[in-house]
């Protein structure tokens, strides 16, 4: 039996996984960072996008979904970078169940 519908053939886009780090800053403080948990290659896709007013200002949102192999840790406090863009984690789904894709879907254009 096989499993899902993808292939390593479809993995076209390159991604980065990030993790929000604390670091010292020198002077007896913490500033937060990214850091890279692994970069590695994805199936992309457009889901939607819109733009809104509020309060005179213009606040756009895409939703995208990748698709990669599995791997563990990956939670929805940590972020993708695609594209030079950075999205946040919204879902994440080991496809099946069977620990070989991960199915997660990104929220862009929102704060990261």
């Amino acid at each position: 039996m096989t499993c899902c519908k993808y292939n390593a053939g479809m993995l076209r886009t390159a991604i980065t996984f990030q993790r929000k780090t604390r670091v010292s800053d020198g002077a007896g403080g913490f500033a937060d960072t990214w850091s890279t948990l692994k970069a590695t290659k994805a199936h992309a896709k457009g889901l939607s996008g819109y733009e809104r007013l509020t309060s005179d200002r213009v606040n756009a949102e895409t939703k995208d979904r990748i698709v990669t192999r599995y791997f563990a840790g990956l939670t929805p406090a940590d972020r993708v970078v695609m594209d030079g863009r950075a999205f946040n984690i919204t879902y994440i789904n080991d496809l099946e169940r069977r620990k070989k894709w991960l199915e997660i879907d990104l929220a862009g254009g929102v704060a990261t």
